[in-house]
């Protein structure tokens, strides 16, 4: 079983779950909203306090404020430091209570990282007894081994808070009840103070983590070391100096042991904390918690000096704003409790999406970790020109050795940062030549990469180019296999130009022949009804029956088309005309026998006998004319009828829609009608001219 195995963990903190650490803590993930990925949380993440990171800060902030607003008013109340009861007394409960919230917080994440720590080591003694040797066995020691470390490092700090508290609330009892000036020094009290800086010690040094990052170390130091240098510079002329110059009149050995292990102890812790900012040695993921314990610590040095400056003095009292400091140091230590395992969650969601090839999601701690490394880096600087400025401004007007002193102090605090400052720009300039190294590497490959990027696109413009061509020809052979030899492959330009060139020819030829085939049907077509027309006008029929317009026929029968027009139109002007010409024969006729019918019935014929030769002409000529007028009527009837059957079978069209017949098919149609056409007799001219018997004979009829 692996040594991270959620189902193996139970207790107080409940059943881990795989996906949110342990249950009734929310992770990030659940505080962002889907924001984040979810992250399995393991080791040390898994002793997180959600209560106290959500409510601790507010809490401290508070708290701290509250104390200093009441410290403000009971001075504008007119109420004196040291000499008020009640301002004493109720400073000192609150710097317990202050220092009894550090401690809640501390005592808080370390009964969480023992039992984090419990039980990873109980899984690893089962994930030993199942594979004795493997690589997650391995981890597994190093995870323990980082628990184990962690709880002994809180613990450690936690037993200095509550050292440290124990000896203020022994410290308020004689405060509350006598005069500060009264409190015996040393007292029992003391012992809490002064056990609670090897603590500190022993647990802030079990916290760290060396940085396998070399980078700037040397600077690093030289920041560390400008902190240490100003603050026992301070120390020396203000606190140190003056104490070992008074250990002959100290009341006892205690008295004077303690007037120098308070500024030693309090320089330790500055030291210790200034390592921890400026030096490899802190995990810079975790910046946020030795940035709290740190300012923990600075706060507590920096209170104490002062109260071992007062004392020398003689004028500390309680009740001014510097007891505001003690409870504030110690609730910042309870805070960077809380941030230990919230760090060590982050890194561990940092390294999952780092693993998982995702990048890194922004949140709003970037702002305030570039404000944080800006001020660590100013930092030395302003310590070391303020403690310069005090040397030369306080210490220095002394005279004597104290200005020799005060002079060589502030001469080694400047060559320190001068120092700090060569190798800085020794280290930017090595940077800079780096960087422009890099910077023609990078410059090589991003060409390479635009040559690869150019030639990949156009790569891609020529396949996407010649998939568009495949696709446009295959439309048109797809258009030419419906039946649409219109369709033309258009211009591609690439290595199908060719192709669509040829297709186009191919379809050229074939449109050509394909118009040349509908051609011919066409004038087969109309050959068949040139033969039917030509047929139909051989059997006294029109050319075109039923009504039926003019055919439209091409340029090559069009001359054919329009002479048998022309001829039909003729028929039925000869018919018309041999139809005029036999009713005026036949009305001659009629007129000739009703004449001859007179002559026959007149006075000339009455006297004359019945046998005479005239009487026997002129009947003949009657009946002769009865038999012509009978047959020129069944001829007028014959041809009457084929003119209605005429008529009837074709309606003739008009002269407008009539096209223009050539010159020379015109006389050629022409000619033949006007050579038969019938000669009219004028009614008029017509006489009967009395012979004489003697001068008839038969051959006039």
């Amino acid at each position: 079983m692996l040594h991270h195995d959620p189902t193996r963990f139970s207790g107080p903190l409940g059943p881990l779950n795989p996906r949110i650490g342990m249950s009734g803590i929310h992770t990030p993930t659940q505080e962002t909203s889907n924001k984040q990925q979810q992250v399995s949380l393991h080791g040390i993440a898994l002793a997180r306090d959600p209560w106290a990171e959500r409510y601790g800060p507010w809490l401290v902030l508070g708290f701290s404020s509250a104390f200093a607003l009441f410290l403000i008013a009971m001075a504008l109340l007119g109420q004196t430091p040291g000499k008020s009861f009640f301002l004493k007394s109720v400073s000192d409960i609150l710097q317990f209570a202050g220092e009894g919230i550090g401690l809640v917080f501390c005592i808080r994440i370390t009964l969480r990282l023992r039992k984090v720590a419990t039980q990873l080591k109980q899984s690893y003694f089962e994930e030993e007894s199942l594979r004795p040797a493997s690589n997650t066995l391995r981890i597994a020691r190093a995870e323990v081994q980082s628990a184990q470390r962690a709880y002994l490092a809180w613990l450690f700090l936690t037993i200095a808070v509550a050292s440290y508290a124990s000896g203020q609330a022994i410290w308020t009892s004689y405060d509350v009840r006598m005069n500060s000036a009264d409190v015996p020094f040393p007292g029992i009290y003391d012992i809490g103070f002064v056990c609670c800086y090897p603590f500190f010690l022993i647990g802030t040094l079990l916290l760290t983590r060396r940085n396998k990052a070399a980078v700037g170390r040397m600077r690093l130091i030289l920041d560390a070391l400008a902190v240490i240098g100003a603050s026992l510079a301070i120390s020396w002329f203000f606190l140190l100096g003056p104490s070992i110059a008074g250990l002959s009149h100290a009341p006892s050995a205690g008295a004077a042991f303690l007037s120098i292990y308070f500024p030693t102890g309090d320089l330790f812790l500055v030291a210790v904390g200034a390592f921890l900012m400026f030096s490899p040695l802190s995990n810079r993921i975790q910046q946020p918690v030795f940035l709290r314990l740190c300012l923990g610590l600075f706060c507590l040095a920096v209170t104490d000096s002062l109260l071992a400056y007062y004392t020398l003095s003689s004028s500390f009292n309680t009740g001014t704003l510097q007891d505001v400091l003690w409870p504030l140091s110690m609730s910042l230590i309870g805070l960077a409790a809380i941030a230990y395992p919230n760090s060590i969650a982050q890194e561990q969601e940092r390294e999952a999406q780092l693993s998982g090839g995702k990048p890194l999601l922004s949140t709003g701690s970037t702002r305030i970790s570039q404000i944080t490394t800006t001020a660590q880096t100013i930092a030395p600087f302003i310590l070391v020109l303020t403690t310069c400025a005090i040397l030369l401004t306080i210490v220095a007007p002394h005279g004597g050795a104290v200005l020799i002193q005060a002079d060589i102090v502030a001469l080694a605090l400047i060559l320190v940062v001068v120092v700090r400052q060569a190798l800085t720009l020794i280290e930017n300039n090595r940077l800079t030549m780096q960087m422009r190294g890099e910077l023609v590497i990078s410059r090589r490959e991003l060409q390479v990469t635009r040559r690869e990027a150019d030639e990949a696109t156009r790569t891609a413009q020529e396949k996407r180019v010649l998939e568009e061509g495949v696709v446009a020809l295959r439309e048109v052979h797809a258009r030419v296999a419906r039946g649409d030899l219109a369709a033309r492959a258009p211009t591609i330009p690439g290595p199908l130009l060719p192709i669509a060139v040829s297709l186009n020819l191919m379809l050229d030829r074939l449109s050509s022949l394909s118009q040349r085939g509908s051609r011919y049907d066409q004038l087969s077509t109309e050959c068949r009804a040139i033969q039917s027309a030509v047929e139909r006008m051989g059997q006294g029929l029109p050319a075109w029956p039923n009504n039926t317009a003019i055919p439209q026929h091409n340029s090559e029968l069009h001359s054919i088309v329009l002479g048998l027009t022309h001829l039909q139109r003729i028929q039925e002007s000869q018919w018309r005309r041999l139809l005029s010409g036999l009713e005026t024969i036949s009305n001659l006729t009629r007129k000739i026998r009703e004449s001859l019918t007179e002559v026959r019935q007149s006075s000339l014929f009455a006297n004359l006998g019945q046998a005479s030769f005239e009487s026997m002409i002129m009947e003949r000529l009657i009946r002769e004319t009865g038999i012509l007028d009978q047959q020129q009527k069944d001829l007028l009837g014959q041809v009457a009828q084929a003119k209605s059957r005429l008529e009837q079978s074709s309606t003739p069209p008009q002269q407008s829609e009539l096209p223009e017949i050539p010159a020379h098919l015109r006389n050629l149609l022409t000619a033949p009608a006007q050579r038969s056409k019938p000669t009219h007799i004028p009614s008029g001219s017509y006489q009967l001219k009395r012979t004489s018997p003697s001068s008839f004979n038969g051959q006039d009829f």
